[in-house]
C-alpha cells in the first residue's frame, strides 16, 4: 500500500530543454514509484522549457496555494545576447533580425549599459512575447503564433514592476555579439524575454535572452531547491503550508474554531487584515476574508 505523502512545498531546481509541466509530471511519477501516493500536483509560476532554476511545487493539498503563490515576487539571472533577435525573445526561436557588432558597438554598450538598466527600474507597462502561455479568446498565444493567425500583442500589454536590476559582469565581445548578465527582482508577470528585447531597443540592437535562471520565488531561493536526482533516492524536503504564508496574519485555532472552520461557518476574529490564514496543531487550514465588521468568511479551507 501506497504510504500517504504528507502536503506541502517541493523546490525544484529545473533543468533546461524541458517545460515546467513535463517536470512535475516526472516529479508525480518518481515519487509515487517510490511509494508515495501523490493526487494532485503543481507548480506556482511556469519557466520557459528553455529556462532552469527554481520551481515551486505544490504536492496534493497544496495546491490550492497557486493562486497565491502566484503573486509572489521573482528574482532571475540572464544572460543578454546583443546581435541578434527571435520572435520568441529568446534563442530558441526563429532569427528575424541580425547584426554583426564591433568594438565600436561593445565601447557604446559599456558606456551606456548602467543607464539603460536603470531606467527600467519602477512600474511600467510590458508587453509580453507572443509565444507565451496567456490566453486570448481562450486560446494560448504560443498556440495562434504556432499556425501563423494574427495576434493582436498590444492588447495583452500588462503593469510590472522591476525593483532592482544590476549588472553581473561587464559587457564583452563574442562571435561578432555583445554578451552581459544580468540580475533582476521583478514582480509577477514580468516577461525576463521582454524585458531582453526591450533593452536591445534602447541601445538600437537586437536583443535575445540567452540563458535564464529563477532563483528565487517570493520567500523560496533556489539554494534550497533539490534536482530530480535527489528527489529519485528520496533527498528532499517537503515545506510545510504554513511557512509559505508570509504576507498573512496567521491565527491560532482552538478546537472550536477548528470545527467551525472545517464546517465553513463565518469566524469572529479582531483583525484589520482584509485575509488571514488559520492554524491548528501547526497546520494550515483554511484561508479567511473579511466580510463585514470583525467578521470573516471563508476563502479556502483545507480538511
Amino acid at each position: 500500500m501506497d504510504k500517504e505523502l504528507k502536503d506541502g512545498i517541493l523546490l525544484l531546481d529545473k533543468q533546461k530543454d524541458i517545460s515546467s509541466n513535463a517536470i512535475i509530471n516526472k516529479v508525480k511519477w518518481t515519487l509515487n514509484r517510490n511509494g508515495f501516493k501523490v493526487d494532485k500536483i503543481g507548480h506556482s509560476g511556469t519557466l520557459d522549457p528553455n529556462a532552469t532554476g527554481l520551481l515551486v511545487v505544490l504536492i496534493n493539498q497544496a495546491t490550492k496555494l497557486s493562486d497565491y503563490l502566484l503573486l509572489d515576487d521573482k528574482e532571475y539571472v540572464a544572460t543578454i545576447l546583443l546581435g541578434k533577435s527571435y520572435d520568441t525573445y529568446d534563442v530558441c526561436g526563429k532569427l528575424i533580425e541580425e547584426k554583426t557588432l564591433n568594438e565600436n558597438d561593445l565601447d557604446y554598450v559599456n558606456a551606456n549599459i548602467d543607464s539603460v538598466l536603470k531606467s527600467f527600474i519602477g512600474t511600467s507597462m510590458q508587453i509580453p512575447p507572443i509565444y507565451s502561455s496567456l490566453k486570448m479568446n481562450g486560446r494560448k498565444l504560443y498556440e495562434m503564433a504556432r499556425n501563423n493567425e494574427t495576434i493582436d500583442i498590444e492588447a495583452k500589454k500588462r503593469q510590472i514592476n522591476i525593483y532592482e536590476i544590476s549588472l553581473l559582469n561587464k559587457p564583452y565581445l563574442q562571435d561578432g555579439m555583445i554578451l552581459f548578465d544580468i540580475k533582476c527582482h521583478v514582480s509577477k508577470g514580468t516577461y525576463i524575454r521582454s524585458l531582453a528585447f526591450d533593452i536591445g531597443q534602447r541601445l538600437n540592437m537586437p536583443a535575445c535572452i540567452k540563458e535564464l535562471q529563477r532563483t528565487k520565488s517570493g520567500c523560496f531561493d533556489i539554494k534550497d531547491s533539490y534536482n530530480l536526482k535527489d528527489i529519485e533516492i528520496g533527498n528532499y524536503h517537503l515545506i510545510n503550508m504554513l511557512e509559505c504564508i508570509k504576507n498573512m496574519e496567521i491565527i491560532n485555532a482552538d478546537s472550536t474554531m477548528y470545527n467551525d472552520i472545517v464546517n465553513g461557518r463565518m469566524i469572529k476574529i479582531n483583525s484589520n487584515d482584509r485575509m488571514i490564514a488559520i492554524a491548528y496543531e501547526n497546520e494550515l487550514v483554511a484561508i479567511y476574508e473579511h466580510d463585514k465588521k470583525d467578521i470573516f468568511k471563508a476563502k479556502r479551507v483545507w480538511k
